[in-house]
């Protein structure tokens, strides 16, 4: 009997749980401006604290640590990335930037393929031993209580064999990503976050952390006037969406709110979120979600980026051989 494994990741974006506000009546074109936000009231911006350049010699440690391994020889790039991977085991790789201490890990995942079922704990359980590794390495952020469980996930393994029938589906891992929560608000953008995969008996099998600290002394209020209003909050989305998709195409706006954005910049800044289903009106393409992000700061000092799914993606490059849309999250 031939078969053949493969994994198969199950976690969704973290952009998934930004904890939007309920959702609202369908909309196309045109919003009904009673059903969507009001108008942003104490709103804040952050600077970040400078990063401390980091040295070969410190990323070599911590190598050795999180991999468990005497020595790890890491190359540095251009772009000041320490980096390892081993020339016998695909699965293994170790990165730290030096400029930003962004680090990235994962050990052997050997043990883990073919039909090898591990024990593996429950979310809440995998939540305790990430925090504990976290924090035994240096990696939680000095502020511990703004970072916080926004989605579990797993990686799952499914088969086929003899290329007709189905074989065993195996949980192999859990998976958890952290996000950013300050003033009780969520922080999106690709910067804020950490994933950490759980395998056999509680072991830590991976981390991605993508985290600087806020420096709290900068956090400034924004006066009424450097405030986009709802009106011009509501006519930048529909720009969005027809530069995105096109004049033709309809949207329904499902929810909205208000978070921080990082955009691995040097600030921290309040955006309007718009959780919307855009449809390009073509039948061979289905309605999908996008993320639509709008500066509530009139003039800032950095730009954002919208968010769009991975089936969108599909649909949009075979309706208009769309090869520029990126998920926020693939974003480094």
């Amino acid at each position: 009997m031939k078969k053949i494994n493969k994994m198969q990741k199950l976690m969704a974006p973290v952009l998934a749980a930004v904890f939007l506000l309920p959702s609202q009546p369908k909309n196309t074109a045109q919003i009904n401006p009673s059903n969507v936000i009001v108008r942003a009231e104490k709103v804040f911006t952050y600077s970040f604290e400078a990063p401390k350049e980091l040295s070969v010699a410190s990323a070599g440690r911590i190598a050795a640590q999180v991999m468990d391994a005497g020595n790890v020889p890491l190359a540095v790039t251009n772009q000041r990335i320490a980096c390892y991977s081993s020339p016998e085991d695909a699965s293994v790789y170790f990165e730290q930037d030096l400029s930003t201490g962004n680090i990235s890990f994962t050990k052997s995942m050997r043990k883990y393929y073919g039909d090898v079922v591990p024990k593996l704990p429950s979310h809440e359980e995998g939540d305790k031993i990430a925090r504990e590794y976290l924090k035994k390495f240096n990696l939680l952020p000095l502020n511990e209580a703004e970072i916080q469980l926004v989605h579990k996930g797993g990686l799952r393994s499914s088969s086929i064999i003899d290329g007709k029938q189905g074989g065993p589906v195996i949980d192999k891992m859990i998976t958890l990503s952290y996000g950013r929560v300050l003033d009780g608000v969520p922080v999106v953008g690709p910067g804020s976050k950490m994933v950490v995969n759980i395998g056999n008996a509680g072991e830590v099998t991976g981390v991605i952390k993508r985290w600087r600290e806020v420096n709290l002394s900068t956090k400034a209020q924004l006066k009424p006037e450097q405030i986009v209003s709802q009106t011009e909050a509501e006519s930048e989305l529909r720009k969005i969406i027809a530069t995105e998709f096109g004049r033709e195409a309809t949207y329904e706006v499902k929810s909205s709110g208000k978070a921080y954005y990082d955009g691995n910049g040097k600030t921290l800044q309040p955006v309007f979120i718009f959780d919307t289903k855009v449809s390009l009106g073509k039948s061979h393409v289905e309605p999908f979600n996008y993320l639509a992000l709008v500066n509530i700061q009139r003039n800032p000092m950095e730009s954002v980026r919208p968010v769009i799914d991975e089936r969108a993606k599909a649909s949009l490059k075979e309706a208009r051989n769309v090869q520029n849309v990126h998920s926020l999250d693939k974003t480094d």
